[in-house]
């Protein structure tokens, strides 16, 4: 009788010891779901809102408390971080620290403002980077916060020069409203349309 040949045992499949990552996501009413990543960042461009405010609080020694809602517009348009709206929004605040600041005066609490304006707006425009369910990965998120530290850097020889500046009566003062807004304009759009994105 011809003998039968050993069929071959199929090979055990490696099994791997690394975990599956479950995303997790939050719903706030019939919406669609926020990734934590995302409800961090939104949280983080409240956080840089009520800075500034707080900034602009003590630097002018008060001002009307309807200006303290303002606060809570990143919460409430945190699906239209992608559009026009945050710089709608950030223009009105700046535009509101120069109307309640008495006209040529110098404050250092324009250096904390301007750390909260720069962290409220690159937390936005990370937001728009990503669809509402989606995460940032760690080094993506290290890259953000190195250019909001290089933004914020930029700031402080421009205060200081301000404030060495003060009070003297150079006649720059309306010149240098409108080259600073220029700045603010231009960086801003810069950020939103180059955006620093994730290495291949």
């Amino acid at each position: 009788m011809p003998e039968t040949q050993p069929q071959p045992q199929p090979r055990p499949q490696p099994t791997s010891s690394t975990p599956v990552r479950v995303r997790r996501t939050v719903h706030f009413g019939a919406g669609p779901e926020w990734s934590l990543s995302q409800v961090g960042a939104t949280l983080a461009a409240t956080g840089g809102v009520a800075v500034f405010l707080a900034s602009l609080f003590l630097s002018t020694g008060g001002f009307d408390a309807i200006w303290w809602a303002l606060v809570l517009l990143p919460l409430v348009t945190m699906t239209w971080a992608g559009s026009a709206a945050p710089l709608a929004y950030w223009g009105l605040l700046l535009f509101g620290w120069f109307i309640l600041t008495p006209a040529g005066s110098f404050s250092w609490w324009s250096l904390p403002a301007a750390a909260g304006c720069v962290v409220g707006h690159a937390a936005t425009a990370l937001s728009a980077s990503a669809p509402p369910a989606g995460s940032f990965a760690a080094p993506t998120a290290r890259r953000w916060l190195r250019h909001t530290a290089i933004a914020f850097a930029a700031a402080v020889p421009v205060a200081v020069l301000a404030g060495l500046l003060a009070g003297r009566s150079l006649g720059l003062v309306p010149a240098a409203y409108v080259i600073g807004l220029g700045g603010v304009a231009v960086g801003l759009w810069m950020v939103r349309t180059s955006p620093p994105v994730g290495r291949p």
